[in-house]
């Protein structure tokens, strides 16, 4: 017999989760980290009481959306909901295998949609990562959709503990909002959670800042740049800050954050890869209004084609 079968089963588990704590399961990456999965692979018995820690216990990082979909569309329910801590880049993603000739472009959803398509998940910590800054994406517009992919997150259920990681200030400090619908931040997201969670549950809403200037991160506050042009008092020592920001949202205690969502039962390339495509009727892609239809068709086509390729997974 193996000696941790000789061990009480309350140490071993303690074992399980200790082994499994240190483990990140990296999906869509060129390389992959140690597998400690082998531990699964010894016998029957250890099999049939450590496999539940993995999910509970490691940490989930995925290089992009669709790999994340991918991965978690095609484990068992059971794997599903046990999973706690995950990491991705947000990509916005396409719901089609092939570009939809019909529309001539290809139309792309935020990152909260794809956590809609599992039910059953309830993450103790989501770290997204913003995919907008970056890949010569330097059109102002980027500004505009990082603000909106921060909120619609913060509506969304999934996670008890949300980090947004973003390089630089300027999806609240820069100048560009022609919809004018940014608010200055975190007091406005703070009140937000307040009010769906109950102003008493402990539900908040952190802006950190990691300034150029230091490795120590600090709380951090601005208004939008829309504001600040318009009216130079408002600006701020704050609002000239230059540096990496995460947004730190925290649901109320006792919140219902399991995702509901909408169980498809069937892998994401074969959902994708339906006739006419997968679209949900209630989704509209990420465009706000005609002025960004416009832009994705003839503006910004190049760009936009461009996150959508890596949204497929073609990067590393």
């Amino acid at each position: 017999m193996s000696p941790i079968l000789s061990l009480p089963l309350e140490l071993r588990e303690l074992i399980y989760e200790y082994i499994f704590s240190s483990y990140t399961v990296r999906r869509g990456f060129h390389t992959t980290s140690s597998n400690r999965t082998a531990l699964l692979q010894t016998c029957k018995q250890i099999h049939h009481e450590a496999w539940r820690h993995l999910p509970m216990n490691a940490r989930f990082h995925f290089c992009g959306t669709e790999a994340m979909l991918d991965s978690l569309l095609s484990v068992d329910q059971a794997v599903l909901t046990r999973v706690r801590h995950i990491r991705v880049k947000a990509f916005t993603f396409p719901l089609y295998a092939t570009r939809r000739q019909d529309l001539g472009y290809y139309p792309t959803y935020y990152f909260n949609n794809a956590l809609s398509l599992l039910p059953g998940l309830h993450l103790d910590e989501l770290v997204v990562e913003d995919c907008f800054h970056g890949f010569g994406l330097l059109d102002g517009y980027r500004d505009v959709v990082t603000y909106f992919d921060i909120e619609n997150l913060l509506k969304s259920d999934a996670w008890k503990k949300l980090v947004y990681i973003t390089p630089n200030t300027d999806f609240i400090a820069s100048g560009y909002d022609h919809r004018r619908k940014r608010r200055a931040q975190p007091e406005t997201w703070d009140t937000m959670v307040k009010e769906r969670d109950g102003p008493e549950s402990g539900a908040h809403v952190e802006l950190w800042i990691t300034p150029e200037t230091t490795t120590t991160p600090r709380p951090w506050k601005a208004r939008p740049g829309t504001d600040v042009v318009e009216n130079w008092r408002l600006a701020t020592p704050e609002q000239e800050l230059k540096g990496e920001v995460r947004v730190i949202a925290h649901r109320g205690k006792g919140a219902a954050y399991t995702q509901t969502g909408m169980s498809q039962k069937m892998p994401w390339e074969e959902l994708k890869g339906k006739e006419g495509g997968f679209a949900p009727e209630n989704w509209t892609p990420y465009y706000n209004d005609m002025a960004d239809a416009v832009g994705w068709v003839y503006g910004g086509y190049g760009r936009r084609m461009m996150l959508a390729s890596r949204a497929l997974g073609h990067y590393e």
